[in-house]
């Protein structure tokens, strides 16, 4: 691929409801490998990605330990580094201003991995 579509914004703070509606197409990196891009909105991924930052995405249900991905729990969607425990998974940021936020498993939330940051574009 040379352009994958940008498919709305992902919350680096709190996180913010899902928006699947495409606002356009990122050219990508030669190289990399992602199927959809995203913008950035916050600050708690600093000083890895930035508020409006278009980070690429490559489609995954998995991810390993500390990986970042984007996450979805219980429709609210967040990009954040990634920690599973024998009792539910652990995302942190960069930003040490702000507190991971956890998850139990048996809480009954809807937890989905829509894929793993491949790189970003940054546009000044």
């Amino acid at each position: 691929k040379s352009a994958v579509p940008i498919v709305g914004e992902i919350a680096c703070g709190t996180p913010i409801l899902e928006d699947e509606n495409i606002e356009g197409y990122a050219d990508l990196p030669k190289g990399v490998h992602a199927d959809f891009a995203l913008r950035c909105k916050g600050d708690s991924m600093i000083p890895t990605f930035l508020d409006g930052d278009l980070v690429l995405i490559r489609q995954q249900p998995e991810v390993e330990q500390g990986q970042i991905a984007a996450i979805s729990i219980d429709g609210e969607t967040t990009l954040k580094h990634v920690y599973r425990h024998s009792n539910g998974i652990m995302l942190t940021a960069d930003n040490a201003a702000f507190a991971p936020i956890y998850a139990p498993l048996n809480a009954g939330k809807e937890i989905i991995i829509y894929g793993l940051a491949v790189g970003y574009l940054r546009y000044f």
